[in-house]
């Protein structure tokens, strides 16, 4: 489960900087949108909730500061 401080990865927008949560290896990742295309592409998105790509699974977001 995601902290409760993240959001569904369904309201996650890849045009904009962000912070995601990788499942796989329980870190944060740091999102600049230089992938957005990619991410749009070649994504998944699980019945769970969350959201495969490259190697990642993605299972929350938050803005960058918090906000």
């Amino acid at each position: 489960m995601t902290h409760a401080s993240l959001r569904p990865m369904d309201a996650f927008d890849p045009t904009e900087p962000a912070i995601l949560h990788d499942r796989l290896t329980d870190t944060i990742v740091t999102w600049t949108a230089d992938q957005a295309d990619d991410y749009k592409r070649a994504s998944r998105p699980g019945a769970d909730g969350t959201v495969a790509w490259k190697s990642y699974l993605f299972d929350g977001w938050g803005n960058v500061l918090g906000g």
